[in-house]
């Protein structure tokens, strides 16, 4: 058959928002709709929350912070976890019942399920692999089934030592039946090869990571035109802006906090943290970059109001650090009252689309880090662990520079590649990380030789083509050769 006739259907907790997996999906859809032909129309989607959109299913059985993920969680690896093996079947073959009408329904030819390899989406994995195991049992090869491996339990410590019941179902993530696996950095290619190992003693897994697996990194496109740009510019060099975004920092408190601090806009040195609150993030690292900026600022006789505005939402994975980072950022203060940082969460007002809802303007997520830049500010991006660096790639094609700490796909996968982007090297905020991210702030043609040479190393590196090329291969493997 030929693959722009291809009925996809995609598979995730969460469809359209602004979370890393979500960014990727649309970044997937977009590039096999340009590159690969596949009307836009083939496209089917299933998850527990959808923004908008067309060919979208919902069901909360999908969610992965459900009542019955929450208790798989808890009990991971808790040896007395009574109840726990009847919670995961009876809700995974709901799942399972969910999946087969939909793919009926749409006539689908290939699943992607994105993070089945995880245990937040516990309950999609081992649907999807009841599903799999009856179509296997009635002599049934289709649809096929593409897992996207963005993380696994196998990548964290707190996943180490599953209980029996756990145990028992763990075939399922990502599954023994998989067709096809995209893994989004080189590491994680050995990780597979031990599930498979483990679990699936029936294909040659040589031929099956040569064939049917590929890394596919994030990608990120540049939506704006900046090539005919010259660094010689008085102002930042960024994307274009347009009314609606103006009111961004009147909205998210940015503007009144300052002036309470005797400030203007035009004063204020804003950080944008361009992330979801979750503790690997490192946004505590933010927030003291934050405070000796402020120093370093007044030390040169420019008093400045700091701002680190962050564009994520909470709650996602540890409640409890949202409160961690007030106080810690209580603390500074403390230890300095004449102090004029400001930590600003903008969740209340950002959503992965422009919208007014009862009076309240939401912002789109993806747009921020271009009205940042726009400002004149900065990036920070200190995470320890990621599995790429979606987040990071969206400051950067926003003209927006960021300053880091290596985690270590970053030192693995990106630097080589060239960006000039400060940073530390898991350690705490050094004077040198300082003095560069202020000269980012206060030399413009500086920073925009920064912004215009990282832009040039994206857009060589890390084009949306990417992703179809990666793809293609190993979906003609699926549907013309067999292993």
């Amino acid at each position: 058959m030929k693959l722009s006739e291809l009925r996809i259907g995609i598979i995730h907790s969460l469809i359209g928002k602004n979370d890393g997996v979500s960014i990727v999906i649309d970044q997937t859809v977009k590039a096999m709709s340009k590159h690969m032909k596949i009307n836009i129309g083939n496209f089917f989607f299933l998850a527990a929350h959808s923004s908008p959109r067309f060919n979208a299913q919902t069901d909360d059985v999908f969610w992965h912070k459900s009542e019955a993920h929450k208790e798989i969680l808890i009990n991971f690896n808790n040896e007395n976890a009574e109840g726990l093996d009847e919670l995961i079947h009876e809700n995974a073959l709901y799942a399972k019942n969910v999946i087969k009408k939909w793919v009926d329904d749409n006539y689908i030819d290939l699943i992607i399920a994105h993070n089945t390899s995880h245990p937040y989406n516990f309950i999609t994995a081992v649907g999807l692999g009841y599903y799999f195991e009856e179509l296997q049992a009635e002599g049934f090869i289709w649809p096929k089934l593409m897992v996207w491996w963005h993380d696994s339990y196998f990548e964290r410590s707190i996943f180490a030592h599953p209980n029996p019941v756990i145990q028992k179902y763990l075939k399922y993530l990502p599954g023994a039946y998989v067709n096809s696996i995209a893994f989004i950095n080189k590491k994680q290619v050995e990780l597979g090869k031990k599930v498979f190992q483990m679990y699936n003693k029936v294909i040659d897994i040589d031929r099956f990571f040569e064939n049917r697996t590929a890394v596919v990194p994030n990608t990120s496109d540049i939506p704006w035109e900046w090539e005919q740009l010259r660094s010689q510019n008085e102002f930042p060099i960024a994307p274009p802006q347009d009314s609606y975004n103006n009111s961004l920092f009147k909205d998210i408190g940015l503007e009144q906090e300052a002036k309470s601090k005797g400030f203007t806009l035009e004063d204020t040195v804003i950080l944008l943290q361009h992330t979801r609150v979750v503790p690997r993030k490192k946004i505590e690292l933010a927030i003291d970059l934050a405070f000796e900026l402020e120093k370093k600022f007044k030390k040169n006789g420019k008093p400045k109001c700091v701002a680190l505005v962050v564009s994520g939402h909470s709650g996602d994975e540890q409640n409890a650090y949202l409160n961690t980072l007030y106080e810690h950022y209580t603390e500074k203060c403390k230890l300095d009252p004449d102090s004029s940082v400001l930590l600003i969460f903008g969740e209340h007002h950002v959503l992965s689309h422009r919208d007014i809802i009862v009076d309240t303007k939401f912002y789109k997520f993806a747009e921020i880090p271009s009205v940042i830049a726009a400002h004149g500010g900065i990036g920070t991006y200190f995470s320890d662990v990621e599995g790429f660096g979606n987040n990071l790639l969206e400051m950067i094609s926003l003209g927006l520079p960021a300053v880091i700490n290596k985690y270590e796909i970053y030192k693995e996968e990106i630097e080589k590649l060239g960006f000039i982007l400060p940073a530390i090297d898991n350690t705490g905020i050094t004077k040198e990380l300082v003095d560069q991210s202020y000269r980012l702030l206060t030399d413009i043609e500086y920073r925009n030789h920064v912004v215009l040479h990282n832009l040039k190393i994206l857009k060589d590196n890390f084009d949306h083509e990417i992703i179809a090329s990666k793809l293609k291969p190993i979906i003609k493997s699926m549907f013309m050769r067999s292993l």
